[in-house]
């Protein structure tokens, strides 16, 4: 009687599993190529977002050359500079690091702050885990 009822499940779940199969490719091909028609587009916005945007787009271009402040975590070799980067990584988990290459040495900095007041407050974090951190000072 149990393999019956196995053999009567299994036949069910096929039969289920081929219409959703047939069902799908009879509504793939209900589309015929002539109702795909190929069109052009046109978004009418006001004088006032358009500048909005210009403003932003030379806003972001012109913050890209601003220097800040930021904290050097590390200064030396490769190894090491990734072993601390996958040390800070772990420790704060939602700030980015940066690992650049000053030959011949390779350092690993975070942040990116306006102030030397904000850099000094996440240094006093981040100098309970990592005991050689500073701020450097932008280049002028």
């Amino acid at each position: 009687m149990k393999k019956y009822f196995l053999t009567f499940i299994a036949l069910f779940v096929v039969h289920i599993c081929a219409s959703q199969i047939f069902e799908k490719d009879t509504s793939i091909n209900s589309f015929s190529n002539d109702t795909i028609k190929e069109g052009i587009i046109t978004i009418n916005t006001s004088k006032e977002i358009t500048d909005l945007v210009t403003k932003k787009i030379a806003y972001n271009t012109s913050k890209k050359k601003e220097k800040n402040y930021c904290i050097q975590l590390f200064y030396g070799s490769e190894n090491g500079a990734i072993r601390t980067q996958t040390n800070f990584r772990i420790a704060f988990p939602y700030t980015s690091t940066d690992l650049e290459f000053d030959s011949p040495n390779w350092k690993v900095k975070v942040g990116n702050y306006k102030t030397r007041l904000i850099a000094d407050k996440h240094l006093q974090k981040i100098i309970l885990k990592f005991k050689d951190a500073i701020v450097l000072e932008p280049k002028k």
